[in-house]
């Protein structure tokens, strides 16, 4: 078997591995384990997993990623590269190679057209697989790259022969796409469209370019071809099945507007399951004309159930910026024509943990509601929620939720806030209540100290442990540092979808739940 075959089969062994462990995960939480197993499954997981998190998970190589991230990414590019020659003996073979390898690595890029469907049928975070996504990217245009540039110097420039021209092709769609991330932050709406465009230029291009000699390539991007068409149906289909139902196309999304925000409420045609951390893409043509082609993410802050504890409305909030929701926020109508396409993401079985240290920052509390929610369901020991305002108007975001949160909560007072408000002649240097019986809600003067806020309570409680987080840069690097060097014991620490930004000084801080 030729190297590059070895290679095939490793990667598809990788996404076939993903998907049994995602149904299996899927299954076995819906099967009543023996108490025995549980408790054996949980001592085990806590013995071996404490000494890979504290030092392979959580440590940081030059503060910016984790050596787990490190490990991975070099296993991938030294396997890739030591591919590329092994059992080559001329400079056309190895381009024949890097040809092969550029395809096999082209067809993860193209599971779905969703990128959030493909995480959730792989069953990964979605920062993982777009931390995926990513990296397959860049090695796709390195192989294409090398190909291209063997190829040229031993056949000559021939631009009008086919084989080369969807080559360079294929190879400009991948250059371009990658240009296209320096507009990603400001120009969100164009820049996914064109990334999804280029990639089917790129998977024609490619196409065309491999029908012409190689064969073991040709069946590649057959079964790309097949994965993306069959996912695509899918998506399709559960947007039907979600948005259409008797007499009803679509629901009628309720917009409240207050200052820089907007809360949306959409009614639910047909009741879903809807878990903590869980996002949905909205479609409302009538806010402008570029929305007609555009959906945008947001994260399920709140929702209502019926008797079967499905959802039967959403709410969503958003925050104005200088896209979709600068124009909600701005628009006078109060009802929209609303698609929604999700829910999306994993569910994470939260009943296992005792002490739970909720972290958030500005908008980043939007995220941390509906993890609340549901962990009060289940009725841990401590839950701790550190929320650091950028204003104390942010209160109005969420004021309505924390109270039903707190009459959930009126009996057991396991929940607690704290209130970290920008410093002022009005508040207080030390901690002090604040508007709540039974002191549930603090109020404190300044920023989240990272060594401060995980509290020596937090370490010295029996039962497993979850910190989550939902920051700006500072404050994610600092929980991570403090849970690597002080934990005594397994404590999962959950980056949530949505990460905040860090608002400048000079201006008020836009940040929009949209982005995840």
């Amino acid at each position: 078997m030729f190297p590059s075959q070895l290679y095939a089969c490793a990667l598809g062994g990788v996404i076939v591995y993903l998907l049994i462990s995602r149904i299996t995960r899927s299954w076995a939480q819906r099967q009543q384990w023996p108490l025995v197993m549980v408790r054996l499954s949980k001592y085990l997981y806590r013995k071996v997993i404490f000494v890979s998190l504290r030092h392979v998970v959580y440590p940081q190589v030059f503060r910016t990623r984790s050596r787990y991230w490190v490990l991975l990414q070099s296993i991938y590019w030294a396997g890739t590269l030591t591919c590329n020659f092994i059992k080559t003996h001329s400079l056309l073979s190895i381009a024949a190679r890097a040809g092969n390898l550029a395809v096999l690595n082209f067809i993860p890029l193209v599971l779905a057209g969703r990128l959030s469907l493909a995480a959730d049928l792989l069953g990964l975070p979605i920062r993982s697989y777009v931390g995926m996504h990513g990296t397959f990217g860049v090695m796709t245009c390195v192989q294409t790259a090398l190909h291209v540039i063997i190829s040229i110097q031993n056949r000559g420039w021939s631009p009008e022969q086919p084989i080369q021209f969807y080559g360079l092709l294929a190879l400009s769609a991948f250059a371009l796409s990658i240009t296209l991330l320096v507009v990603r932050r400001c120009l969100y709406e164009v820049f996914i469209k064109m990334h999804y465009i280029l990639a089917l230029v790129a998977l024609v291009a490619i196409w065309r370019h491999v029908r012409l000699q190689k064969v073991f390539a040709q069946l590649y991007m057959v079964v790309g071809s097949g994965i993306l068409i069959a996912t695509t149906l899918l998506h399709w289909v559960l947007l039907v099945i979600r948005n259409i139902a008797a007499g009803r196309f679509g629901s009628r999304a309720q917009v409240s507007r207050g200052g820089d925000s907007a809360q949306v409420v959409i009614p639910v045609n047909r009741p879903f399951s809807v878990y903590a951390g869980m996002t949905v893409y909205i479609w409302m043509p009538g806010v402008s004309l570029l929305s007609m082609f555009c959906s945008h993410p947001f994260t399920v802050t709140w929702w209502e159930v019926n008797k079967q504890g499905k959802a039967t409305s959403i709410s969503l909030l958003a925050q104005k910026r200088d896209t979709f929701t600068q124009k909600l926020i701005n628009h006078q109508a109060k009802e929209f024509l609303t698609w929604i396409d999700g829910p999306y993401g994993e569910p994470i079985n939260l009943s296992s943990y005792d002490n739970i240290l909720l972290v958030a920052s500005g908008i980043g509390i939007t995220s941390q509601i509906s993890y609340i929610r549901e962990l009060l369901d289940h009725h841990p020991k401590h839950i701790f929620v550190a929320w650091e305002l950028d204003d104390k108007s942010n209160l109005d975001w969420v004021y309505q939720w924390m109270d039903q949160l707190l009459l959930v909560d009126q009996n057991s007072y396991i929940l607690r806030f704290g209130l970290y408000l920008p410093k002022s002649s009005d508040v207080s240097e030390h901690p002090e209540p604040w508007n709540s019986k039974h002191d549930r809600i603090w109020k404190l003067s300044g920023e989240i100290d990272p060594w401060k806020v995980v509290s020596t309570d937090f370490w010295g409680g029996t039962g497993s442990s979850l910190v989550t987080v939902s920051a700006n840069k500072r404050i994610r690097k600092g929980i991570t540092e403090v849970i690597q060097n002080s934990m005594t014991h397994v404590v999962d620490l959950l980056e949530l979808p949505f990460q905040p930004g860090t608002p400048t000084i000079h201006r008020k801080q836009r940040i929009s739940s949209e982005r995840v």
